[in-house]
């Protein structure tokens, strides 16, 4: 099973070895950043499943940061380390779920003004909430992933190795959602009302 992950995650990573964990002396089939952007995204897709964040602006500024760090990390503009490389992979993997993400509309249609008042705070109580799941949940992956990565046993090879699965699996989930979200919307979009 190893080596057929590392054959299919090879056509996405270069699992150059130099920057490959091996947990218990088992080598993982990615290398630390992609180990980080599928952990990244496999925790991130489990914290949306749970408790999903409506996206506010500042959402949405926070997890474009996030993959915008890609750059100067991945261009090795920055001095880089296991850690860092994890790090920026992680944060990557996240915001690409956040994005990817498809989200239901918030707005309700409610003739009465203080009933919609305050289901709009119960819904602000309960984003808040969610915001903070979410940013405990990554605060978590980003300690968690290279602590088990650098002194872990064999064991912590393959939960990573199962995060980083579940990751892969989840980003082709919400790439094929959005895919077939668009084509639905250009097909079946109501037309103009003719003037």
């Amino acid at each position: 099973m190893p080596d057929l992950l590392r054959h299919v995650f090879g056509w996405v990573c270069s699992q150059n070895p130099a920057h490959t964990w091996a947990p218990g002396g088992e080598l993982l089939p990615l290398c630390q950043r992609c180990t980080g952007v599928y952990a990244g995204a496999f925790v991130a897709a489990l914290l949306h499943l749970a408790r999903r964040p409506v996206p506010t602006p500042a959402w949405r500024w926070l997890n474009g940061l996030f993959l915008l760090f890609m750059l100067p990390s991945g261009r090795y503009w920055i001095p880089q380390n296991p850690e860092l490389r994890c790090t920026s992979g992680i944060l990557f993997g996240s915001g690409l779920v956040a994005f990817l993400w498809l989200t239901l509309p918030t707005e309700l249609a409610i003739g009465d003004w203080r009933f919609t008042r305050r289901l709009e705070l119960q819904a602000l109580r309960i984003n808040r909430i969610s915001y903070i799941v979410n940013v405990a949940g990554l605060v978590a992956a980003l300690v968690l992933v290279p602590v088990l990565a650098e002194n872990g046993k064999a064991v912590a090879a393959g939960i990573l190795t199962a995060a980083c699965v579940g990751g892969a699996l989840a980003l082709a989930a919400l790439l094929v959602a959005n895919v077939l979200f668009l084509l639905r919307w250009m097909l079946w979009r109501p037309s103009a009302p003719a003037a």
